[in-house]
């Protein structure tokens, strides 16, 4: 009976560890996405665009790189390329909503709703 508890006790600390370890693993390219958002509420938008060209090399389909790039891309001036990366956010069809998120971005929207109304904020394509 003892030894039957033990090994619970030790199955039960052995998947403890291992969800610890699954908490704190974080892929590179979300963890260059969450650089991105800092550098770009620092107004640092080029060091912004450099960390998300290489989160976007390590998963082309990252949507929060794609939609922070596409504001990169808005904020810069350079609209086409913006609406590429928010119409690549609406066709991913994301429905988690950002851990961290400006000022300007109603709480209750989800990645592609967020790429939508960044897409109703363009100019019409040249």
């Amino acid at each position: 009976m003892n030894t039957n508890r033990s090994s619970r006790v030790a199955a039960n600390v052995a998947v403890l560890i291992v969800l610890i370890f699954l908490a704190g693993c974080v892929s590179r390219d979300m963890k260059l996405a969450n650089k991105s958002f800092s550098a770009i509420e620092n107004g640092q938008l080029a060091d912004a665009e450099k960390v998300l060209t290489e989160a976007l090399q390590v998963n082309p389909n990252n949507p929060y790189a794609l939609l922070n790039l596409g504001t990169v891309y808005q904020r810069t001036g350079r609209f086409d390329e913006a609406r590429e990366m928010f119409e690549k956010v609406v066709a991913l069809n994301p429905t988690q909503k950002p851990a961290k998120r400006s000022k300007f971005v109603d709480d209750s929207k989800n990645l592609k709703e967020i790429a939508e109304d960044n897409l109703k904020t363009l100019p019409p394509k040249k």
